[in-house]
């Protein structure tokens, strides 16, 4: 009995020992160190157990980023990376892993930003197709490769990546997902590949039929398809594309796309002056048909029918755009074609011109002939941007000139008629933000004129509470440049009860402080909250650099990145309009 029990006791130790060799094997993937990430790189060639590993692996990345503070060539990251990225890019390759997983690695392999992933990257996006149903899971995932793909500005990823961007409809809800087509169009920016350059181009050429409502979705998609391929155009300085960008801006149903296609044409300089210049001076049959065409046809579409004062504007319509053109690249030769198409226009024709002539570097003949515009102008005259006189009145703030304000403010008091108090209140306005203390006694009278259509009322009453405003921070700061710096940047003027006072900071910081005040106004853009404050100080520094300014232009770039970086949504459309201030700012320092 006794050697039964011993047996018995032997064998339970066996057992024991058994199980517990078992449960070890279990752990140690049967003899692997779980804690050596080779370990788990071994096991991919299981297919039982190449989903746990990748999916440890991946966690050895987080820790290790974690370790190391986000510093993908940290101590503990950099060795990683060199054992794990290239068998996991190898079975992102393969394609074996369930969706799920297939998503995480390839979302982890973006992020590690490492060139040796992205061959594996560039294949998933030419694999991807999106369609125009919910977003899932992968769909971010391929959002992440994406945006990490342009941060890498990975130039063998540029056909995979164009693909996506001519496949993706900016309407579908996959697009608008995690803002996906945001993250298309920084990619391209970023890879910016020469070999896109006529595929880009044939985008341009894309027709949009209407712009009704029912015909939305088909309006987005082609803006972001026009406006981005006009983008990176631009930045890759295409010659070639002068002509498409042109037939953009000449087309009214390619609104949205405008200010991309100008600044794009900004950027590639003297060969987008010759071409607008040629079309400004009537010797380009071609496109001025094609901008009488666009035109009648917009206001069809608009209005179902089709006036003959419309089809005696649309003969002309190629001006605007002409001027546009030419006067946004703002260089010192665009100075004499915009003068003498003043000296041979008509009165509208002239009035268009002169109103774009701010935009042009300081000189007093451009002073002088927007001067003799105005006052040549008649009161009743219309023009597509509608009142003659007002429009041009109100272009007096673009210069940034106390003196050339003081002028019209003395000018708008002589004049008289029924139609006189619209062309005063808009000369209120630029007092507003470019009235001295000398010229207070000017804008009260101006102010106190009695107006009797349609009721009895003064001029200024329309603006009693911002003349108050500006009238204490006159007071304040009379014409001290860096006191109006203050008061652009102060709390209490980005509330839009008070933004008339930061909006006049910069103005007043600009006439005040000349060149001196450029660098000023450009160091405190990003500490401004109120969009209209902030647009007036980038136009103010537009205006102090006639010869360009390329360090300012990488400050005001880094801020579009950085908010581009954290897809901060309301940044990156409040910092939009700087993106031709850049242009400008660097196509001038050429």
């Amino acid at each position: 009995m006794m050697l039964v029990g011993a047996a018995k006791s032997i064998l339970r130790s066996m057992m024991l020992a058994a199980a517990v060799m078992l449960f070890a094997g279990s752990l140690g993937g049967c003899g692997g160190d779980e804690n050596d990430p080779m370990t788990h790189v071994d096991r991919l060639q299981d297919p039982m157990k190449r989903t746990a590993a990748v999916r440890r692996l991946i966690q050895f990345y987080e820790d290790a980023m974690t370790k190391d503070n986000k510093n993908r060539e940290g101590e503990n990251v950099k060795p990683l990376l060199d054992k794990i990225v290239e068998p996991l890019a190898k079975v992102a390759q393969s394609g074996e892993l369930d969706e799920r997983t297939q998503g995480d690695l390839l979302s982890f392999l973006s992020d590690t930003r490492d060139v040796r992933s992205v061959p594996a990257l560039s294949k998933a996006i030419e694999e991807y197709r999106m369609d125009d149903k919910r977003a899932e899971k992968y769909d971010a995932d391929m959002n992440d490769v994406v945006r990490n793909v342009g941060i890498m500005k990975a130039k063998e990823a540029g056909p995979a990546v164009l693909k996506l961007y001519q496949n993706m409809h900016a309407s579908w809800p996959k697009a608008q997902n995690k803002l996906f087509y945001r993250t298309v169009h920084d990619a391209m920016i970023n890879i910016l590949d020469p070999g896109w350059e006529d595929a880009l181009i044939t985008m341009l050429d894309r027709p949009i039929k209407s712009l009704q409502q029912k015909e939305q979705r088909h309006v987005i998609d082609e803006v972001f398809w026009q406006a981005t391929a006009a983008e990176v155009l631009g930045m890759l300085k295409s010659t070639k594309a002068v002509p498409a960008l042109i037939k953009v801006v000449l087309s009214p149903f390619k609104v949205n796309a405008h200010t991309t296609a100008i600044s794009a044409l900004i950027k590639i300089g003297k060969p987008a002056i010759d071409a607008g210049v040629k079309l400004l001076n009537g010797s380009d049959a071609g496109l001025m048909k094609l901008a009488e065409e666009e035109y009648i046809r917009a206001a069809k579409d608009r209005d179902g029918k089709v006036e003959k004062k419309t089809e005696d504007e649309a003969k002309s319509a190629y001006v605007q755009s002409a001027t546009l053109i030419v006067a946004n690249i703002g260089r010192k030769e665009c100075v004499d074609p915009l003068l003498a198409a003043i000296e041979k226009g008509d009165p509208a024709t002239k009035a268009i011109i002169a109103g774009e002539l701010y935009k042009l570097p300081a000189d007093p003949k451009i002073t002088e002939a927007f001067k003799k515009v105005w006052e040549e102008t008649n009161l009743e005259l219309s023009i597509p941007q509608g009142n003659a006189k007002e429009y041009l009145t109100e272009s007096v703030e673009k210069y940034y000139d106390i003196e050339l304000a003081r002028w019209l403010m003395g000018k708008a008091g002589e004049l008289k008629g029924e139609d006189a108090p619209y062309a005063q209140q808009s000369a209120l306005g630029v007092a507003l933000k470019l009235a001295g203390p000398a010229d207070w006694p000017n804008v009260e009278k101006v102010s106190n004129i009695d107006i009797t259509f349609p009721e009895k009322t003064k001029v200024g009453k329309a603006f009693e509470k911002e003349l108050e405003l500006v009238k204490k921070a006159l007071d304040k700061c009379a014409e001290k440049s860096d006191c109006w710096i203050g008061e652009l940047t102060a709390s209490e003027n980005q509330k839009e009860s008070n933004q008339i006072v930061a909006i006049k900071g910069a103005y007043m910081a600009a006439a005040t402080g000349g060149d001196g005040a450029r660098a000023k106004l450009a160091d405190q853009i990003a500490n401004i909250e109120n969009d209209a404050a902030r647009f007036a100080a980038a136009a103010a520094v537009d205006r102090l650099a006639p010869k360009g300014d390329a360090a300012i232009a990488d400050k005001l770039q880094a801020m579009i990145d950085k908010a581009s970086e954290k897809k901060d949504e309301a940044k990156i459309k409040a910092y939009e309009p700087l993106k031709t201030v850049i242009y400008r700012l660097r196509a001038r320092a050429e």
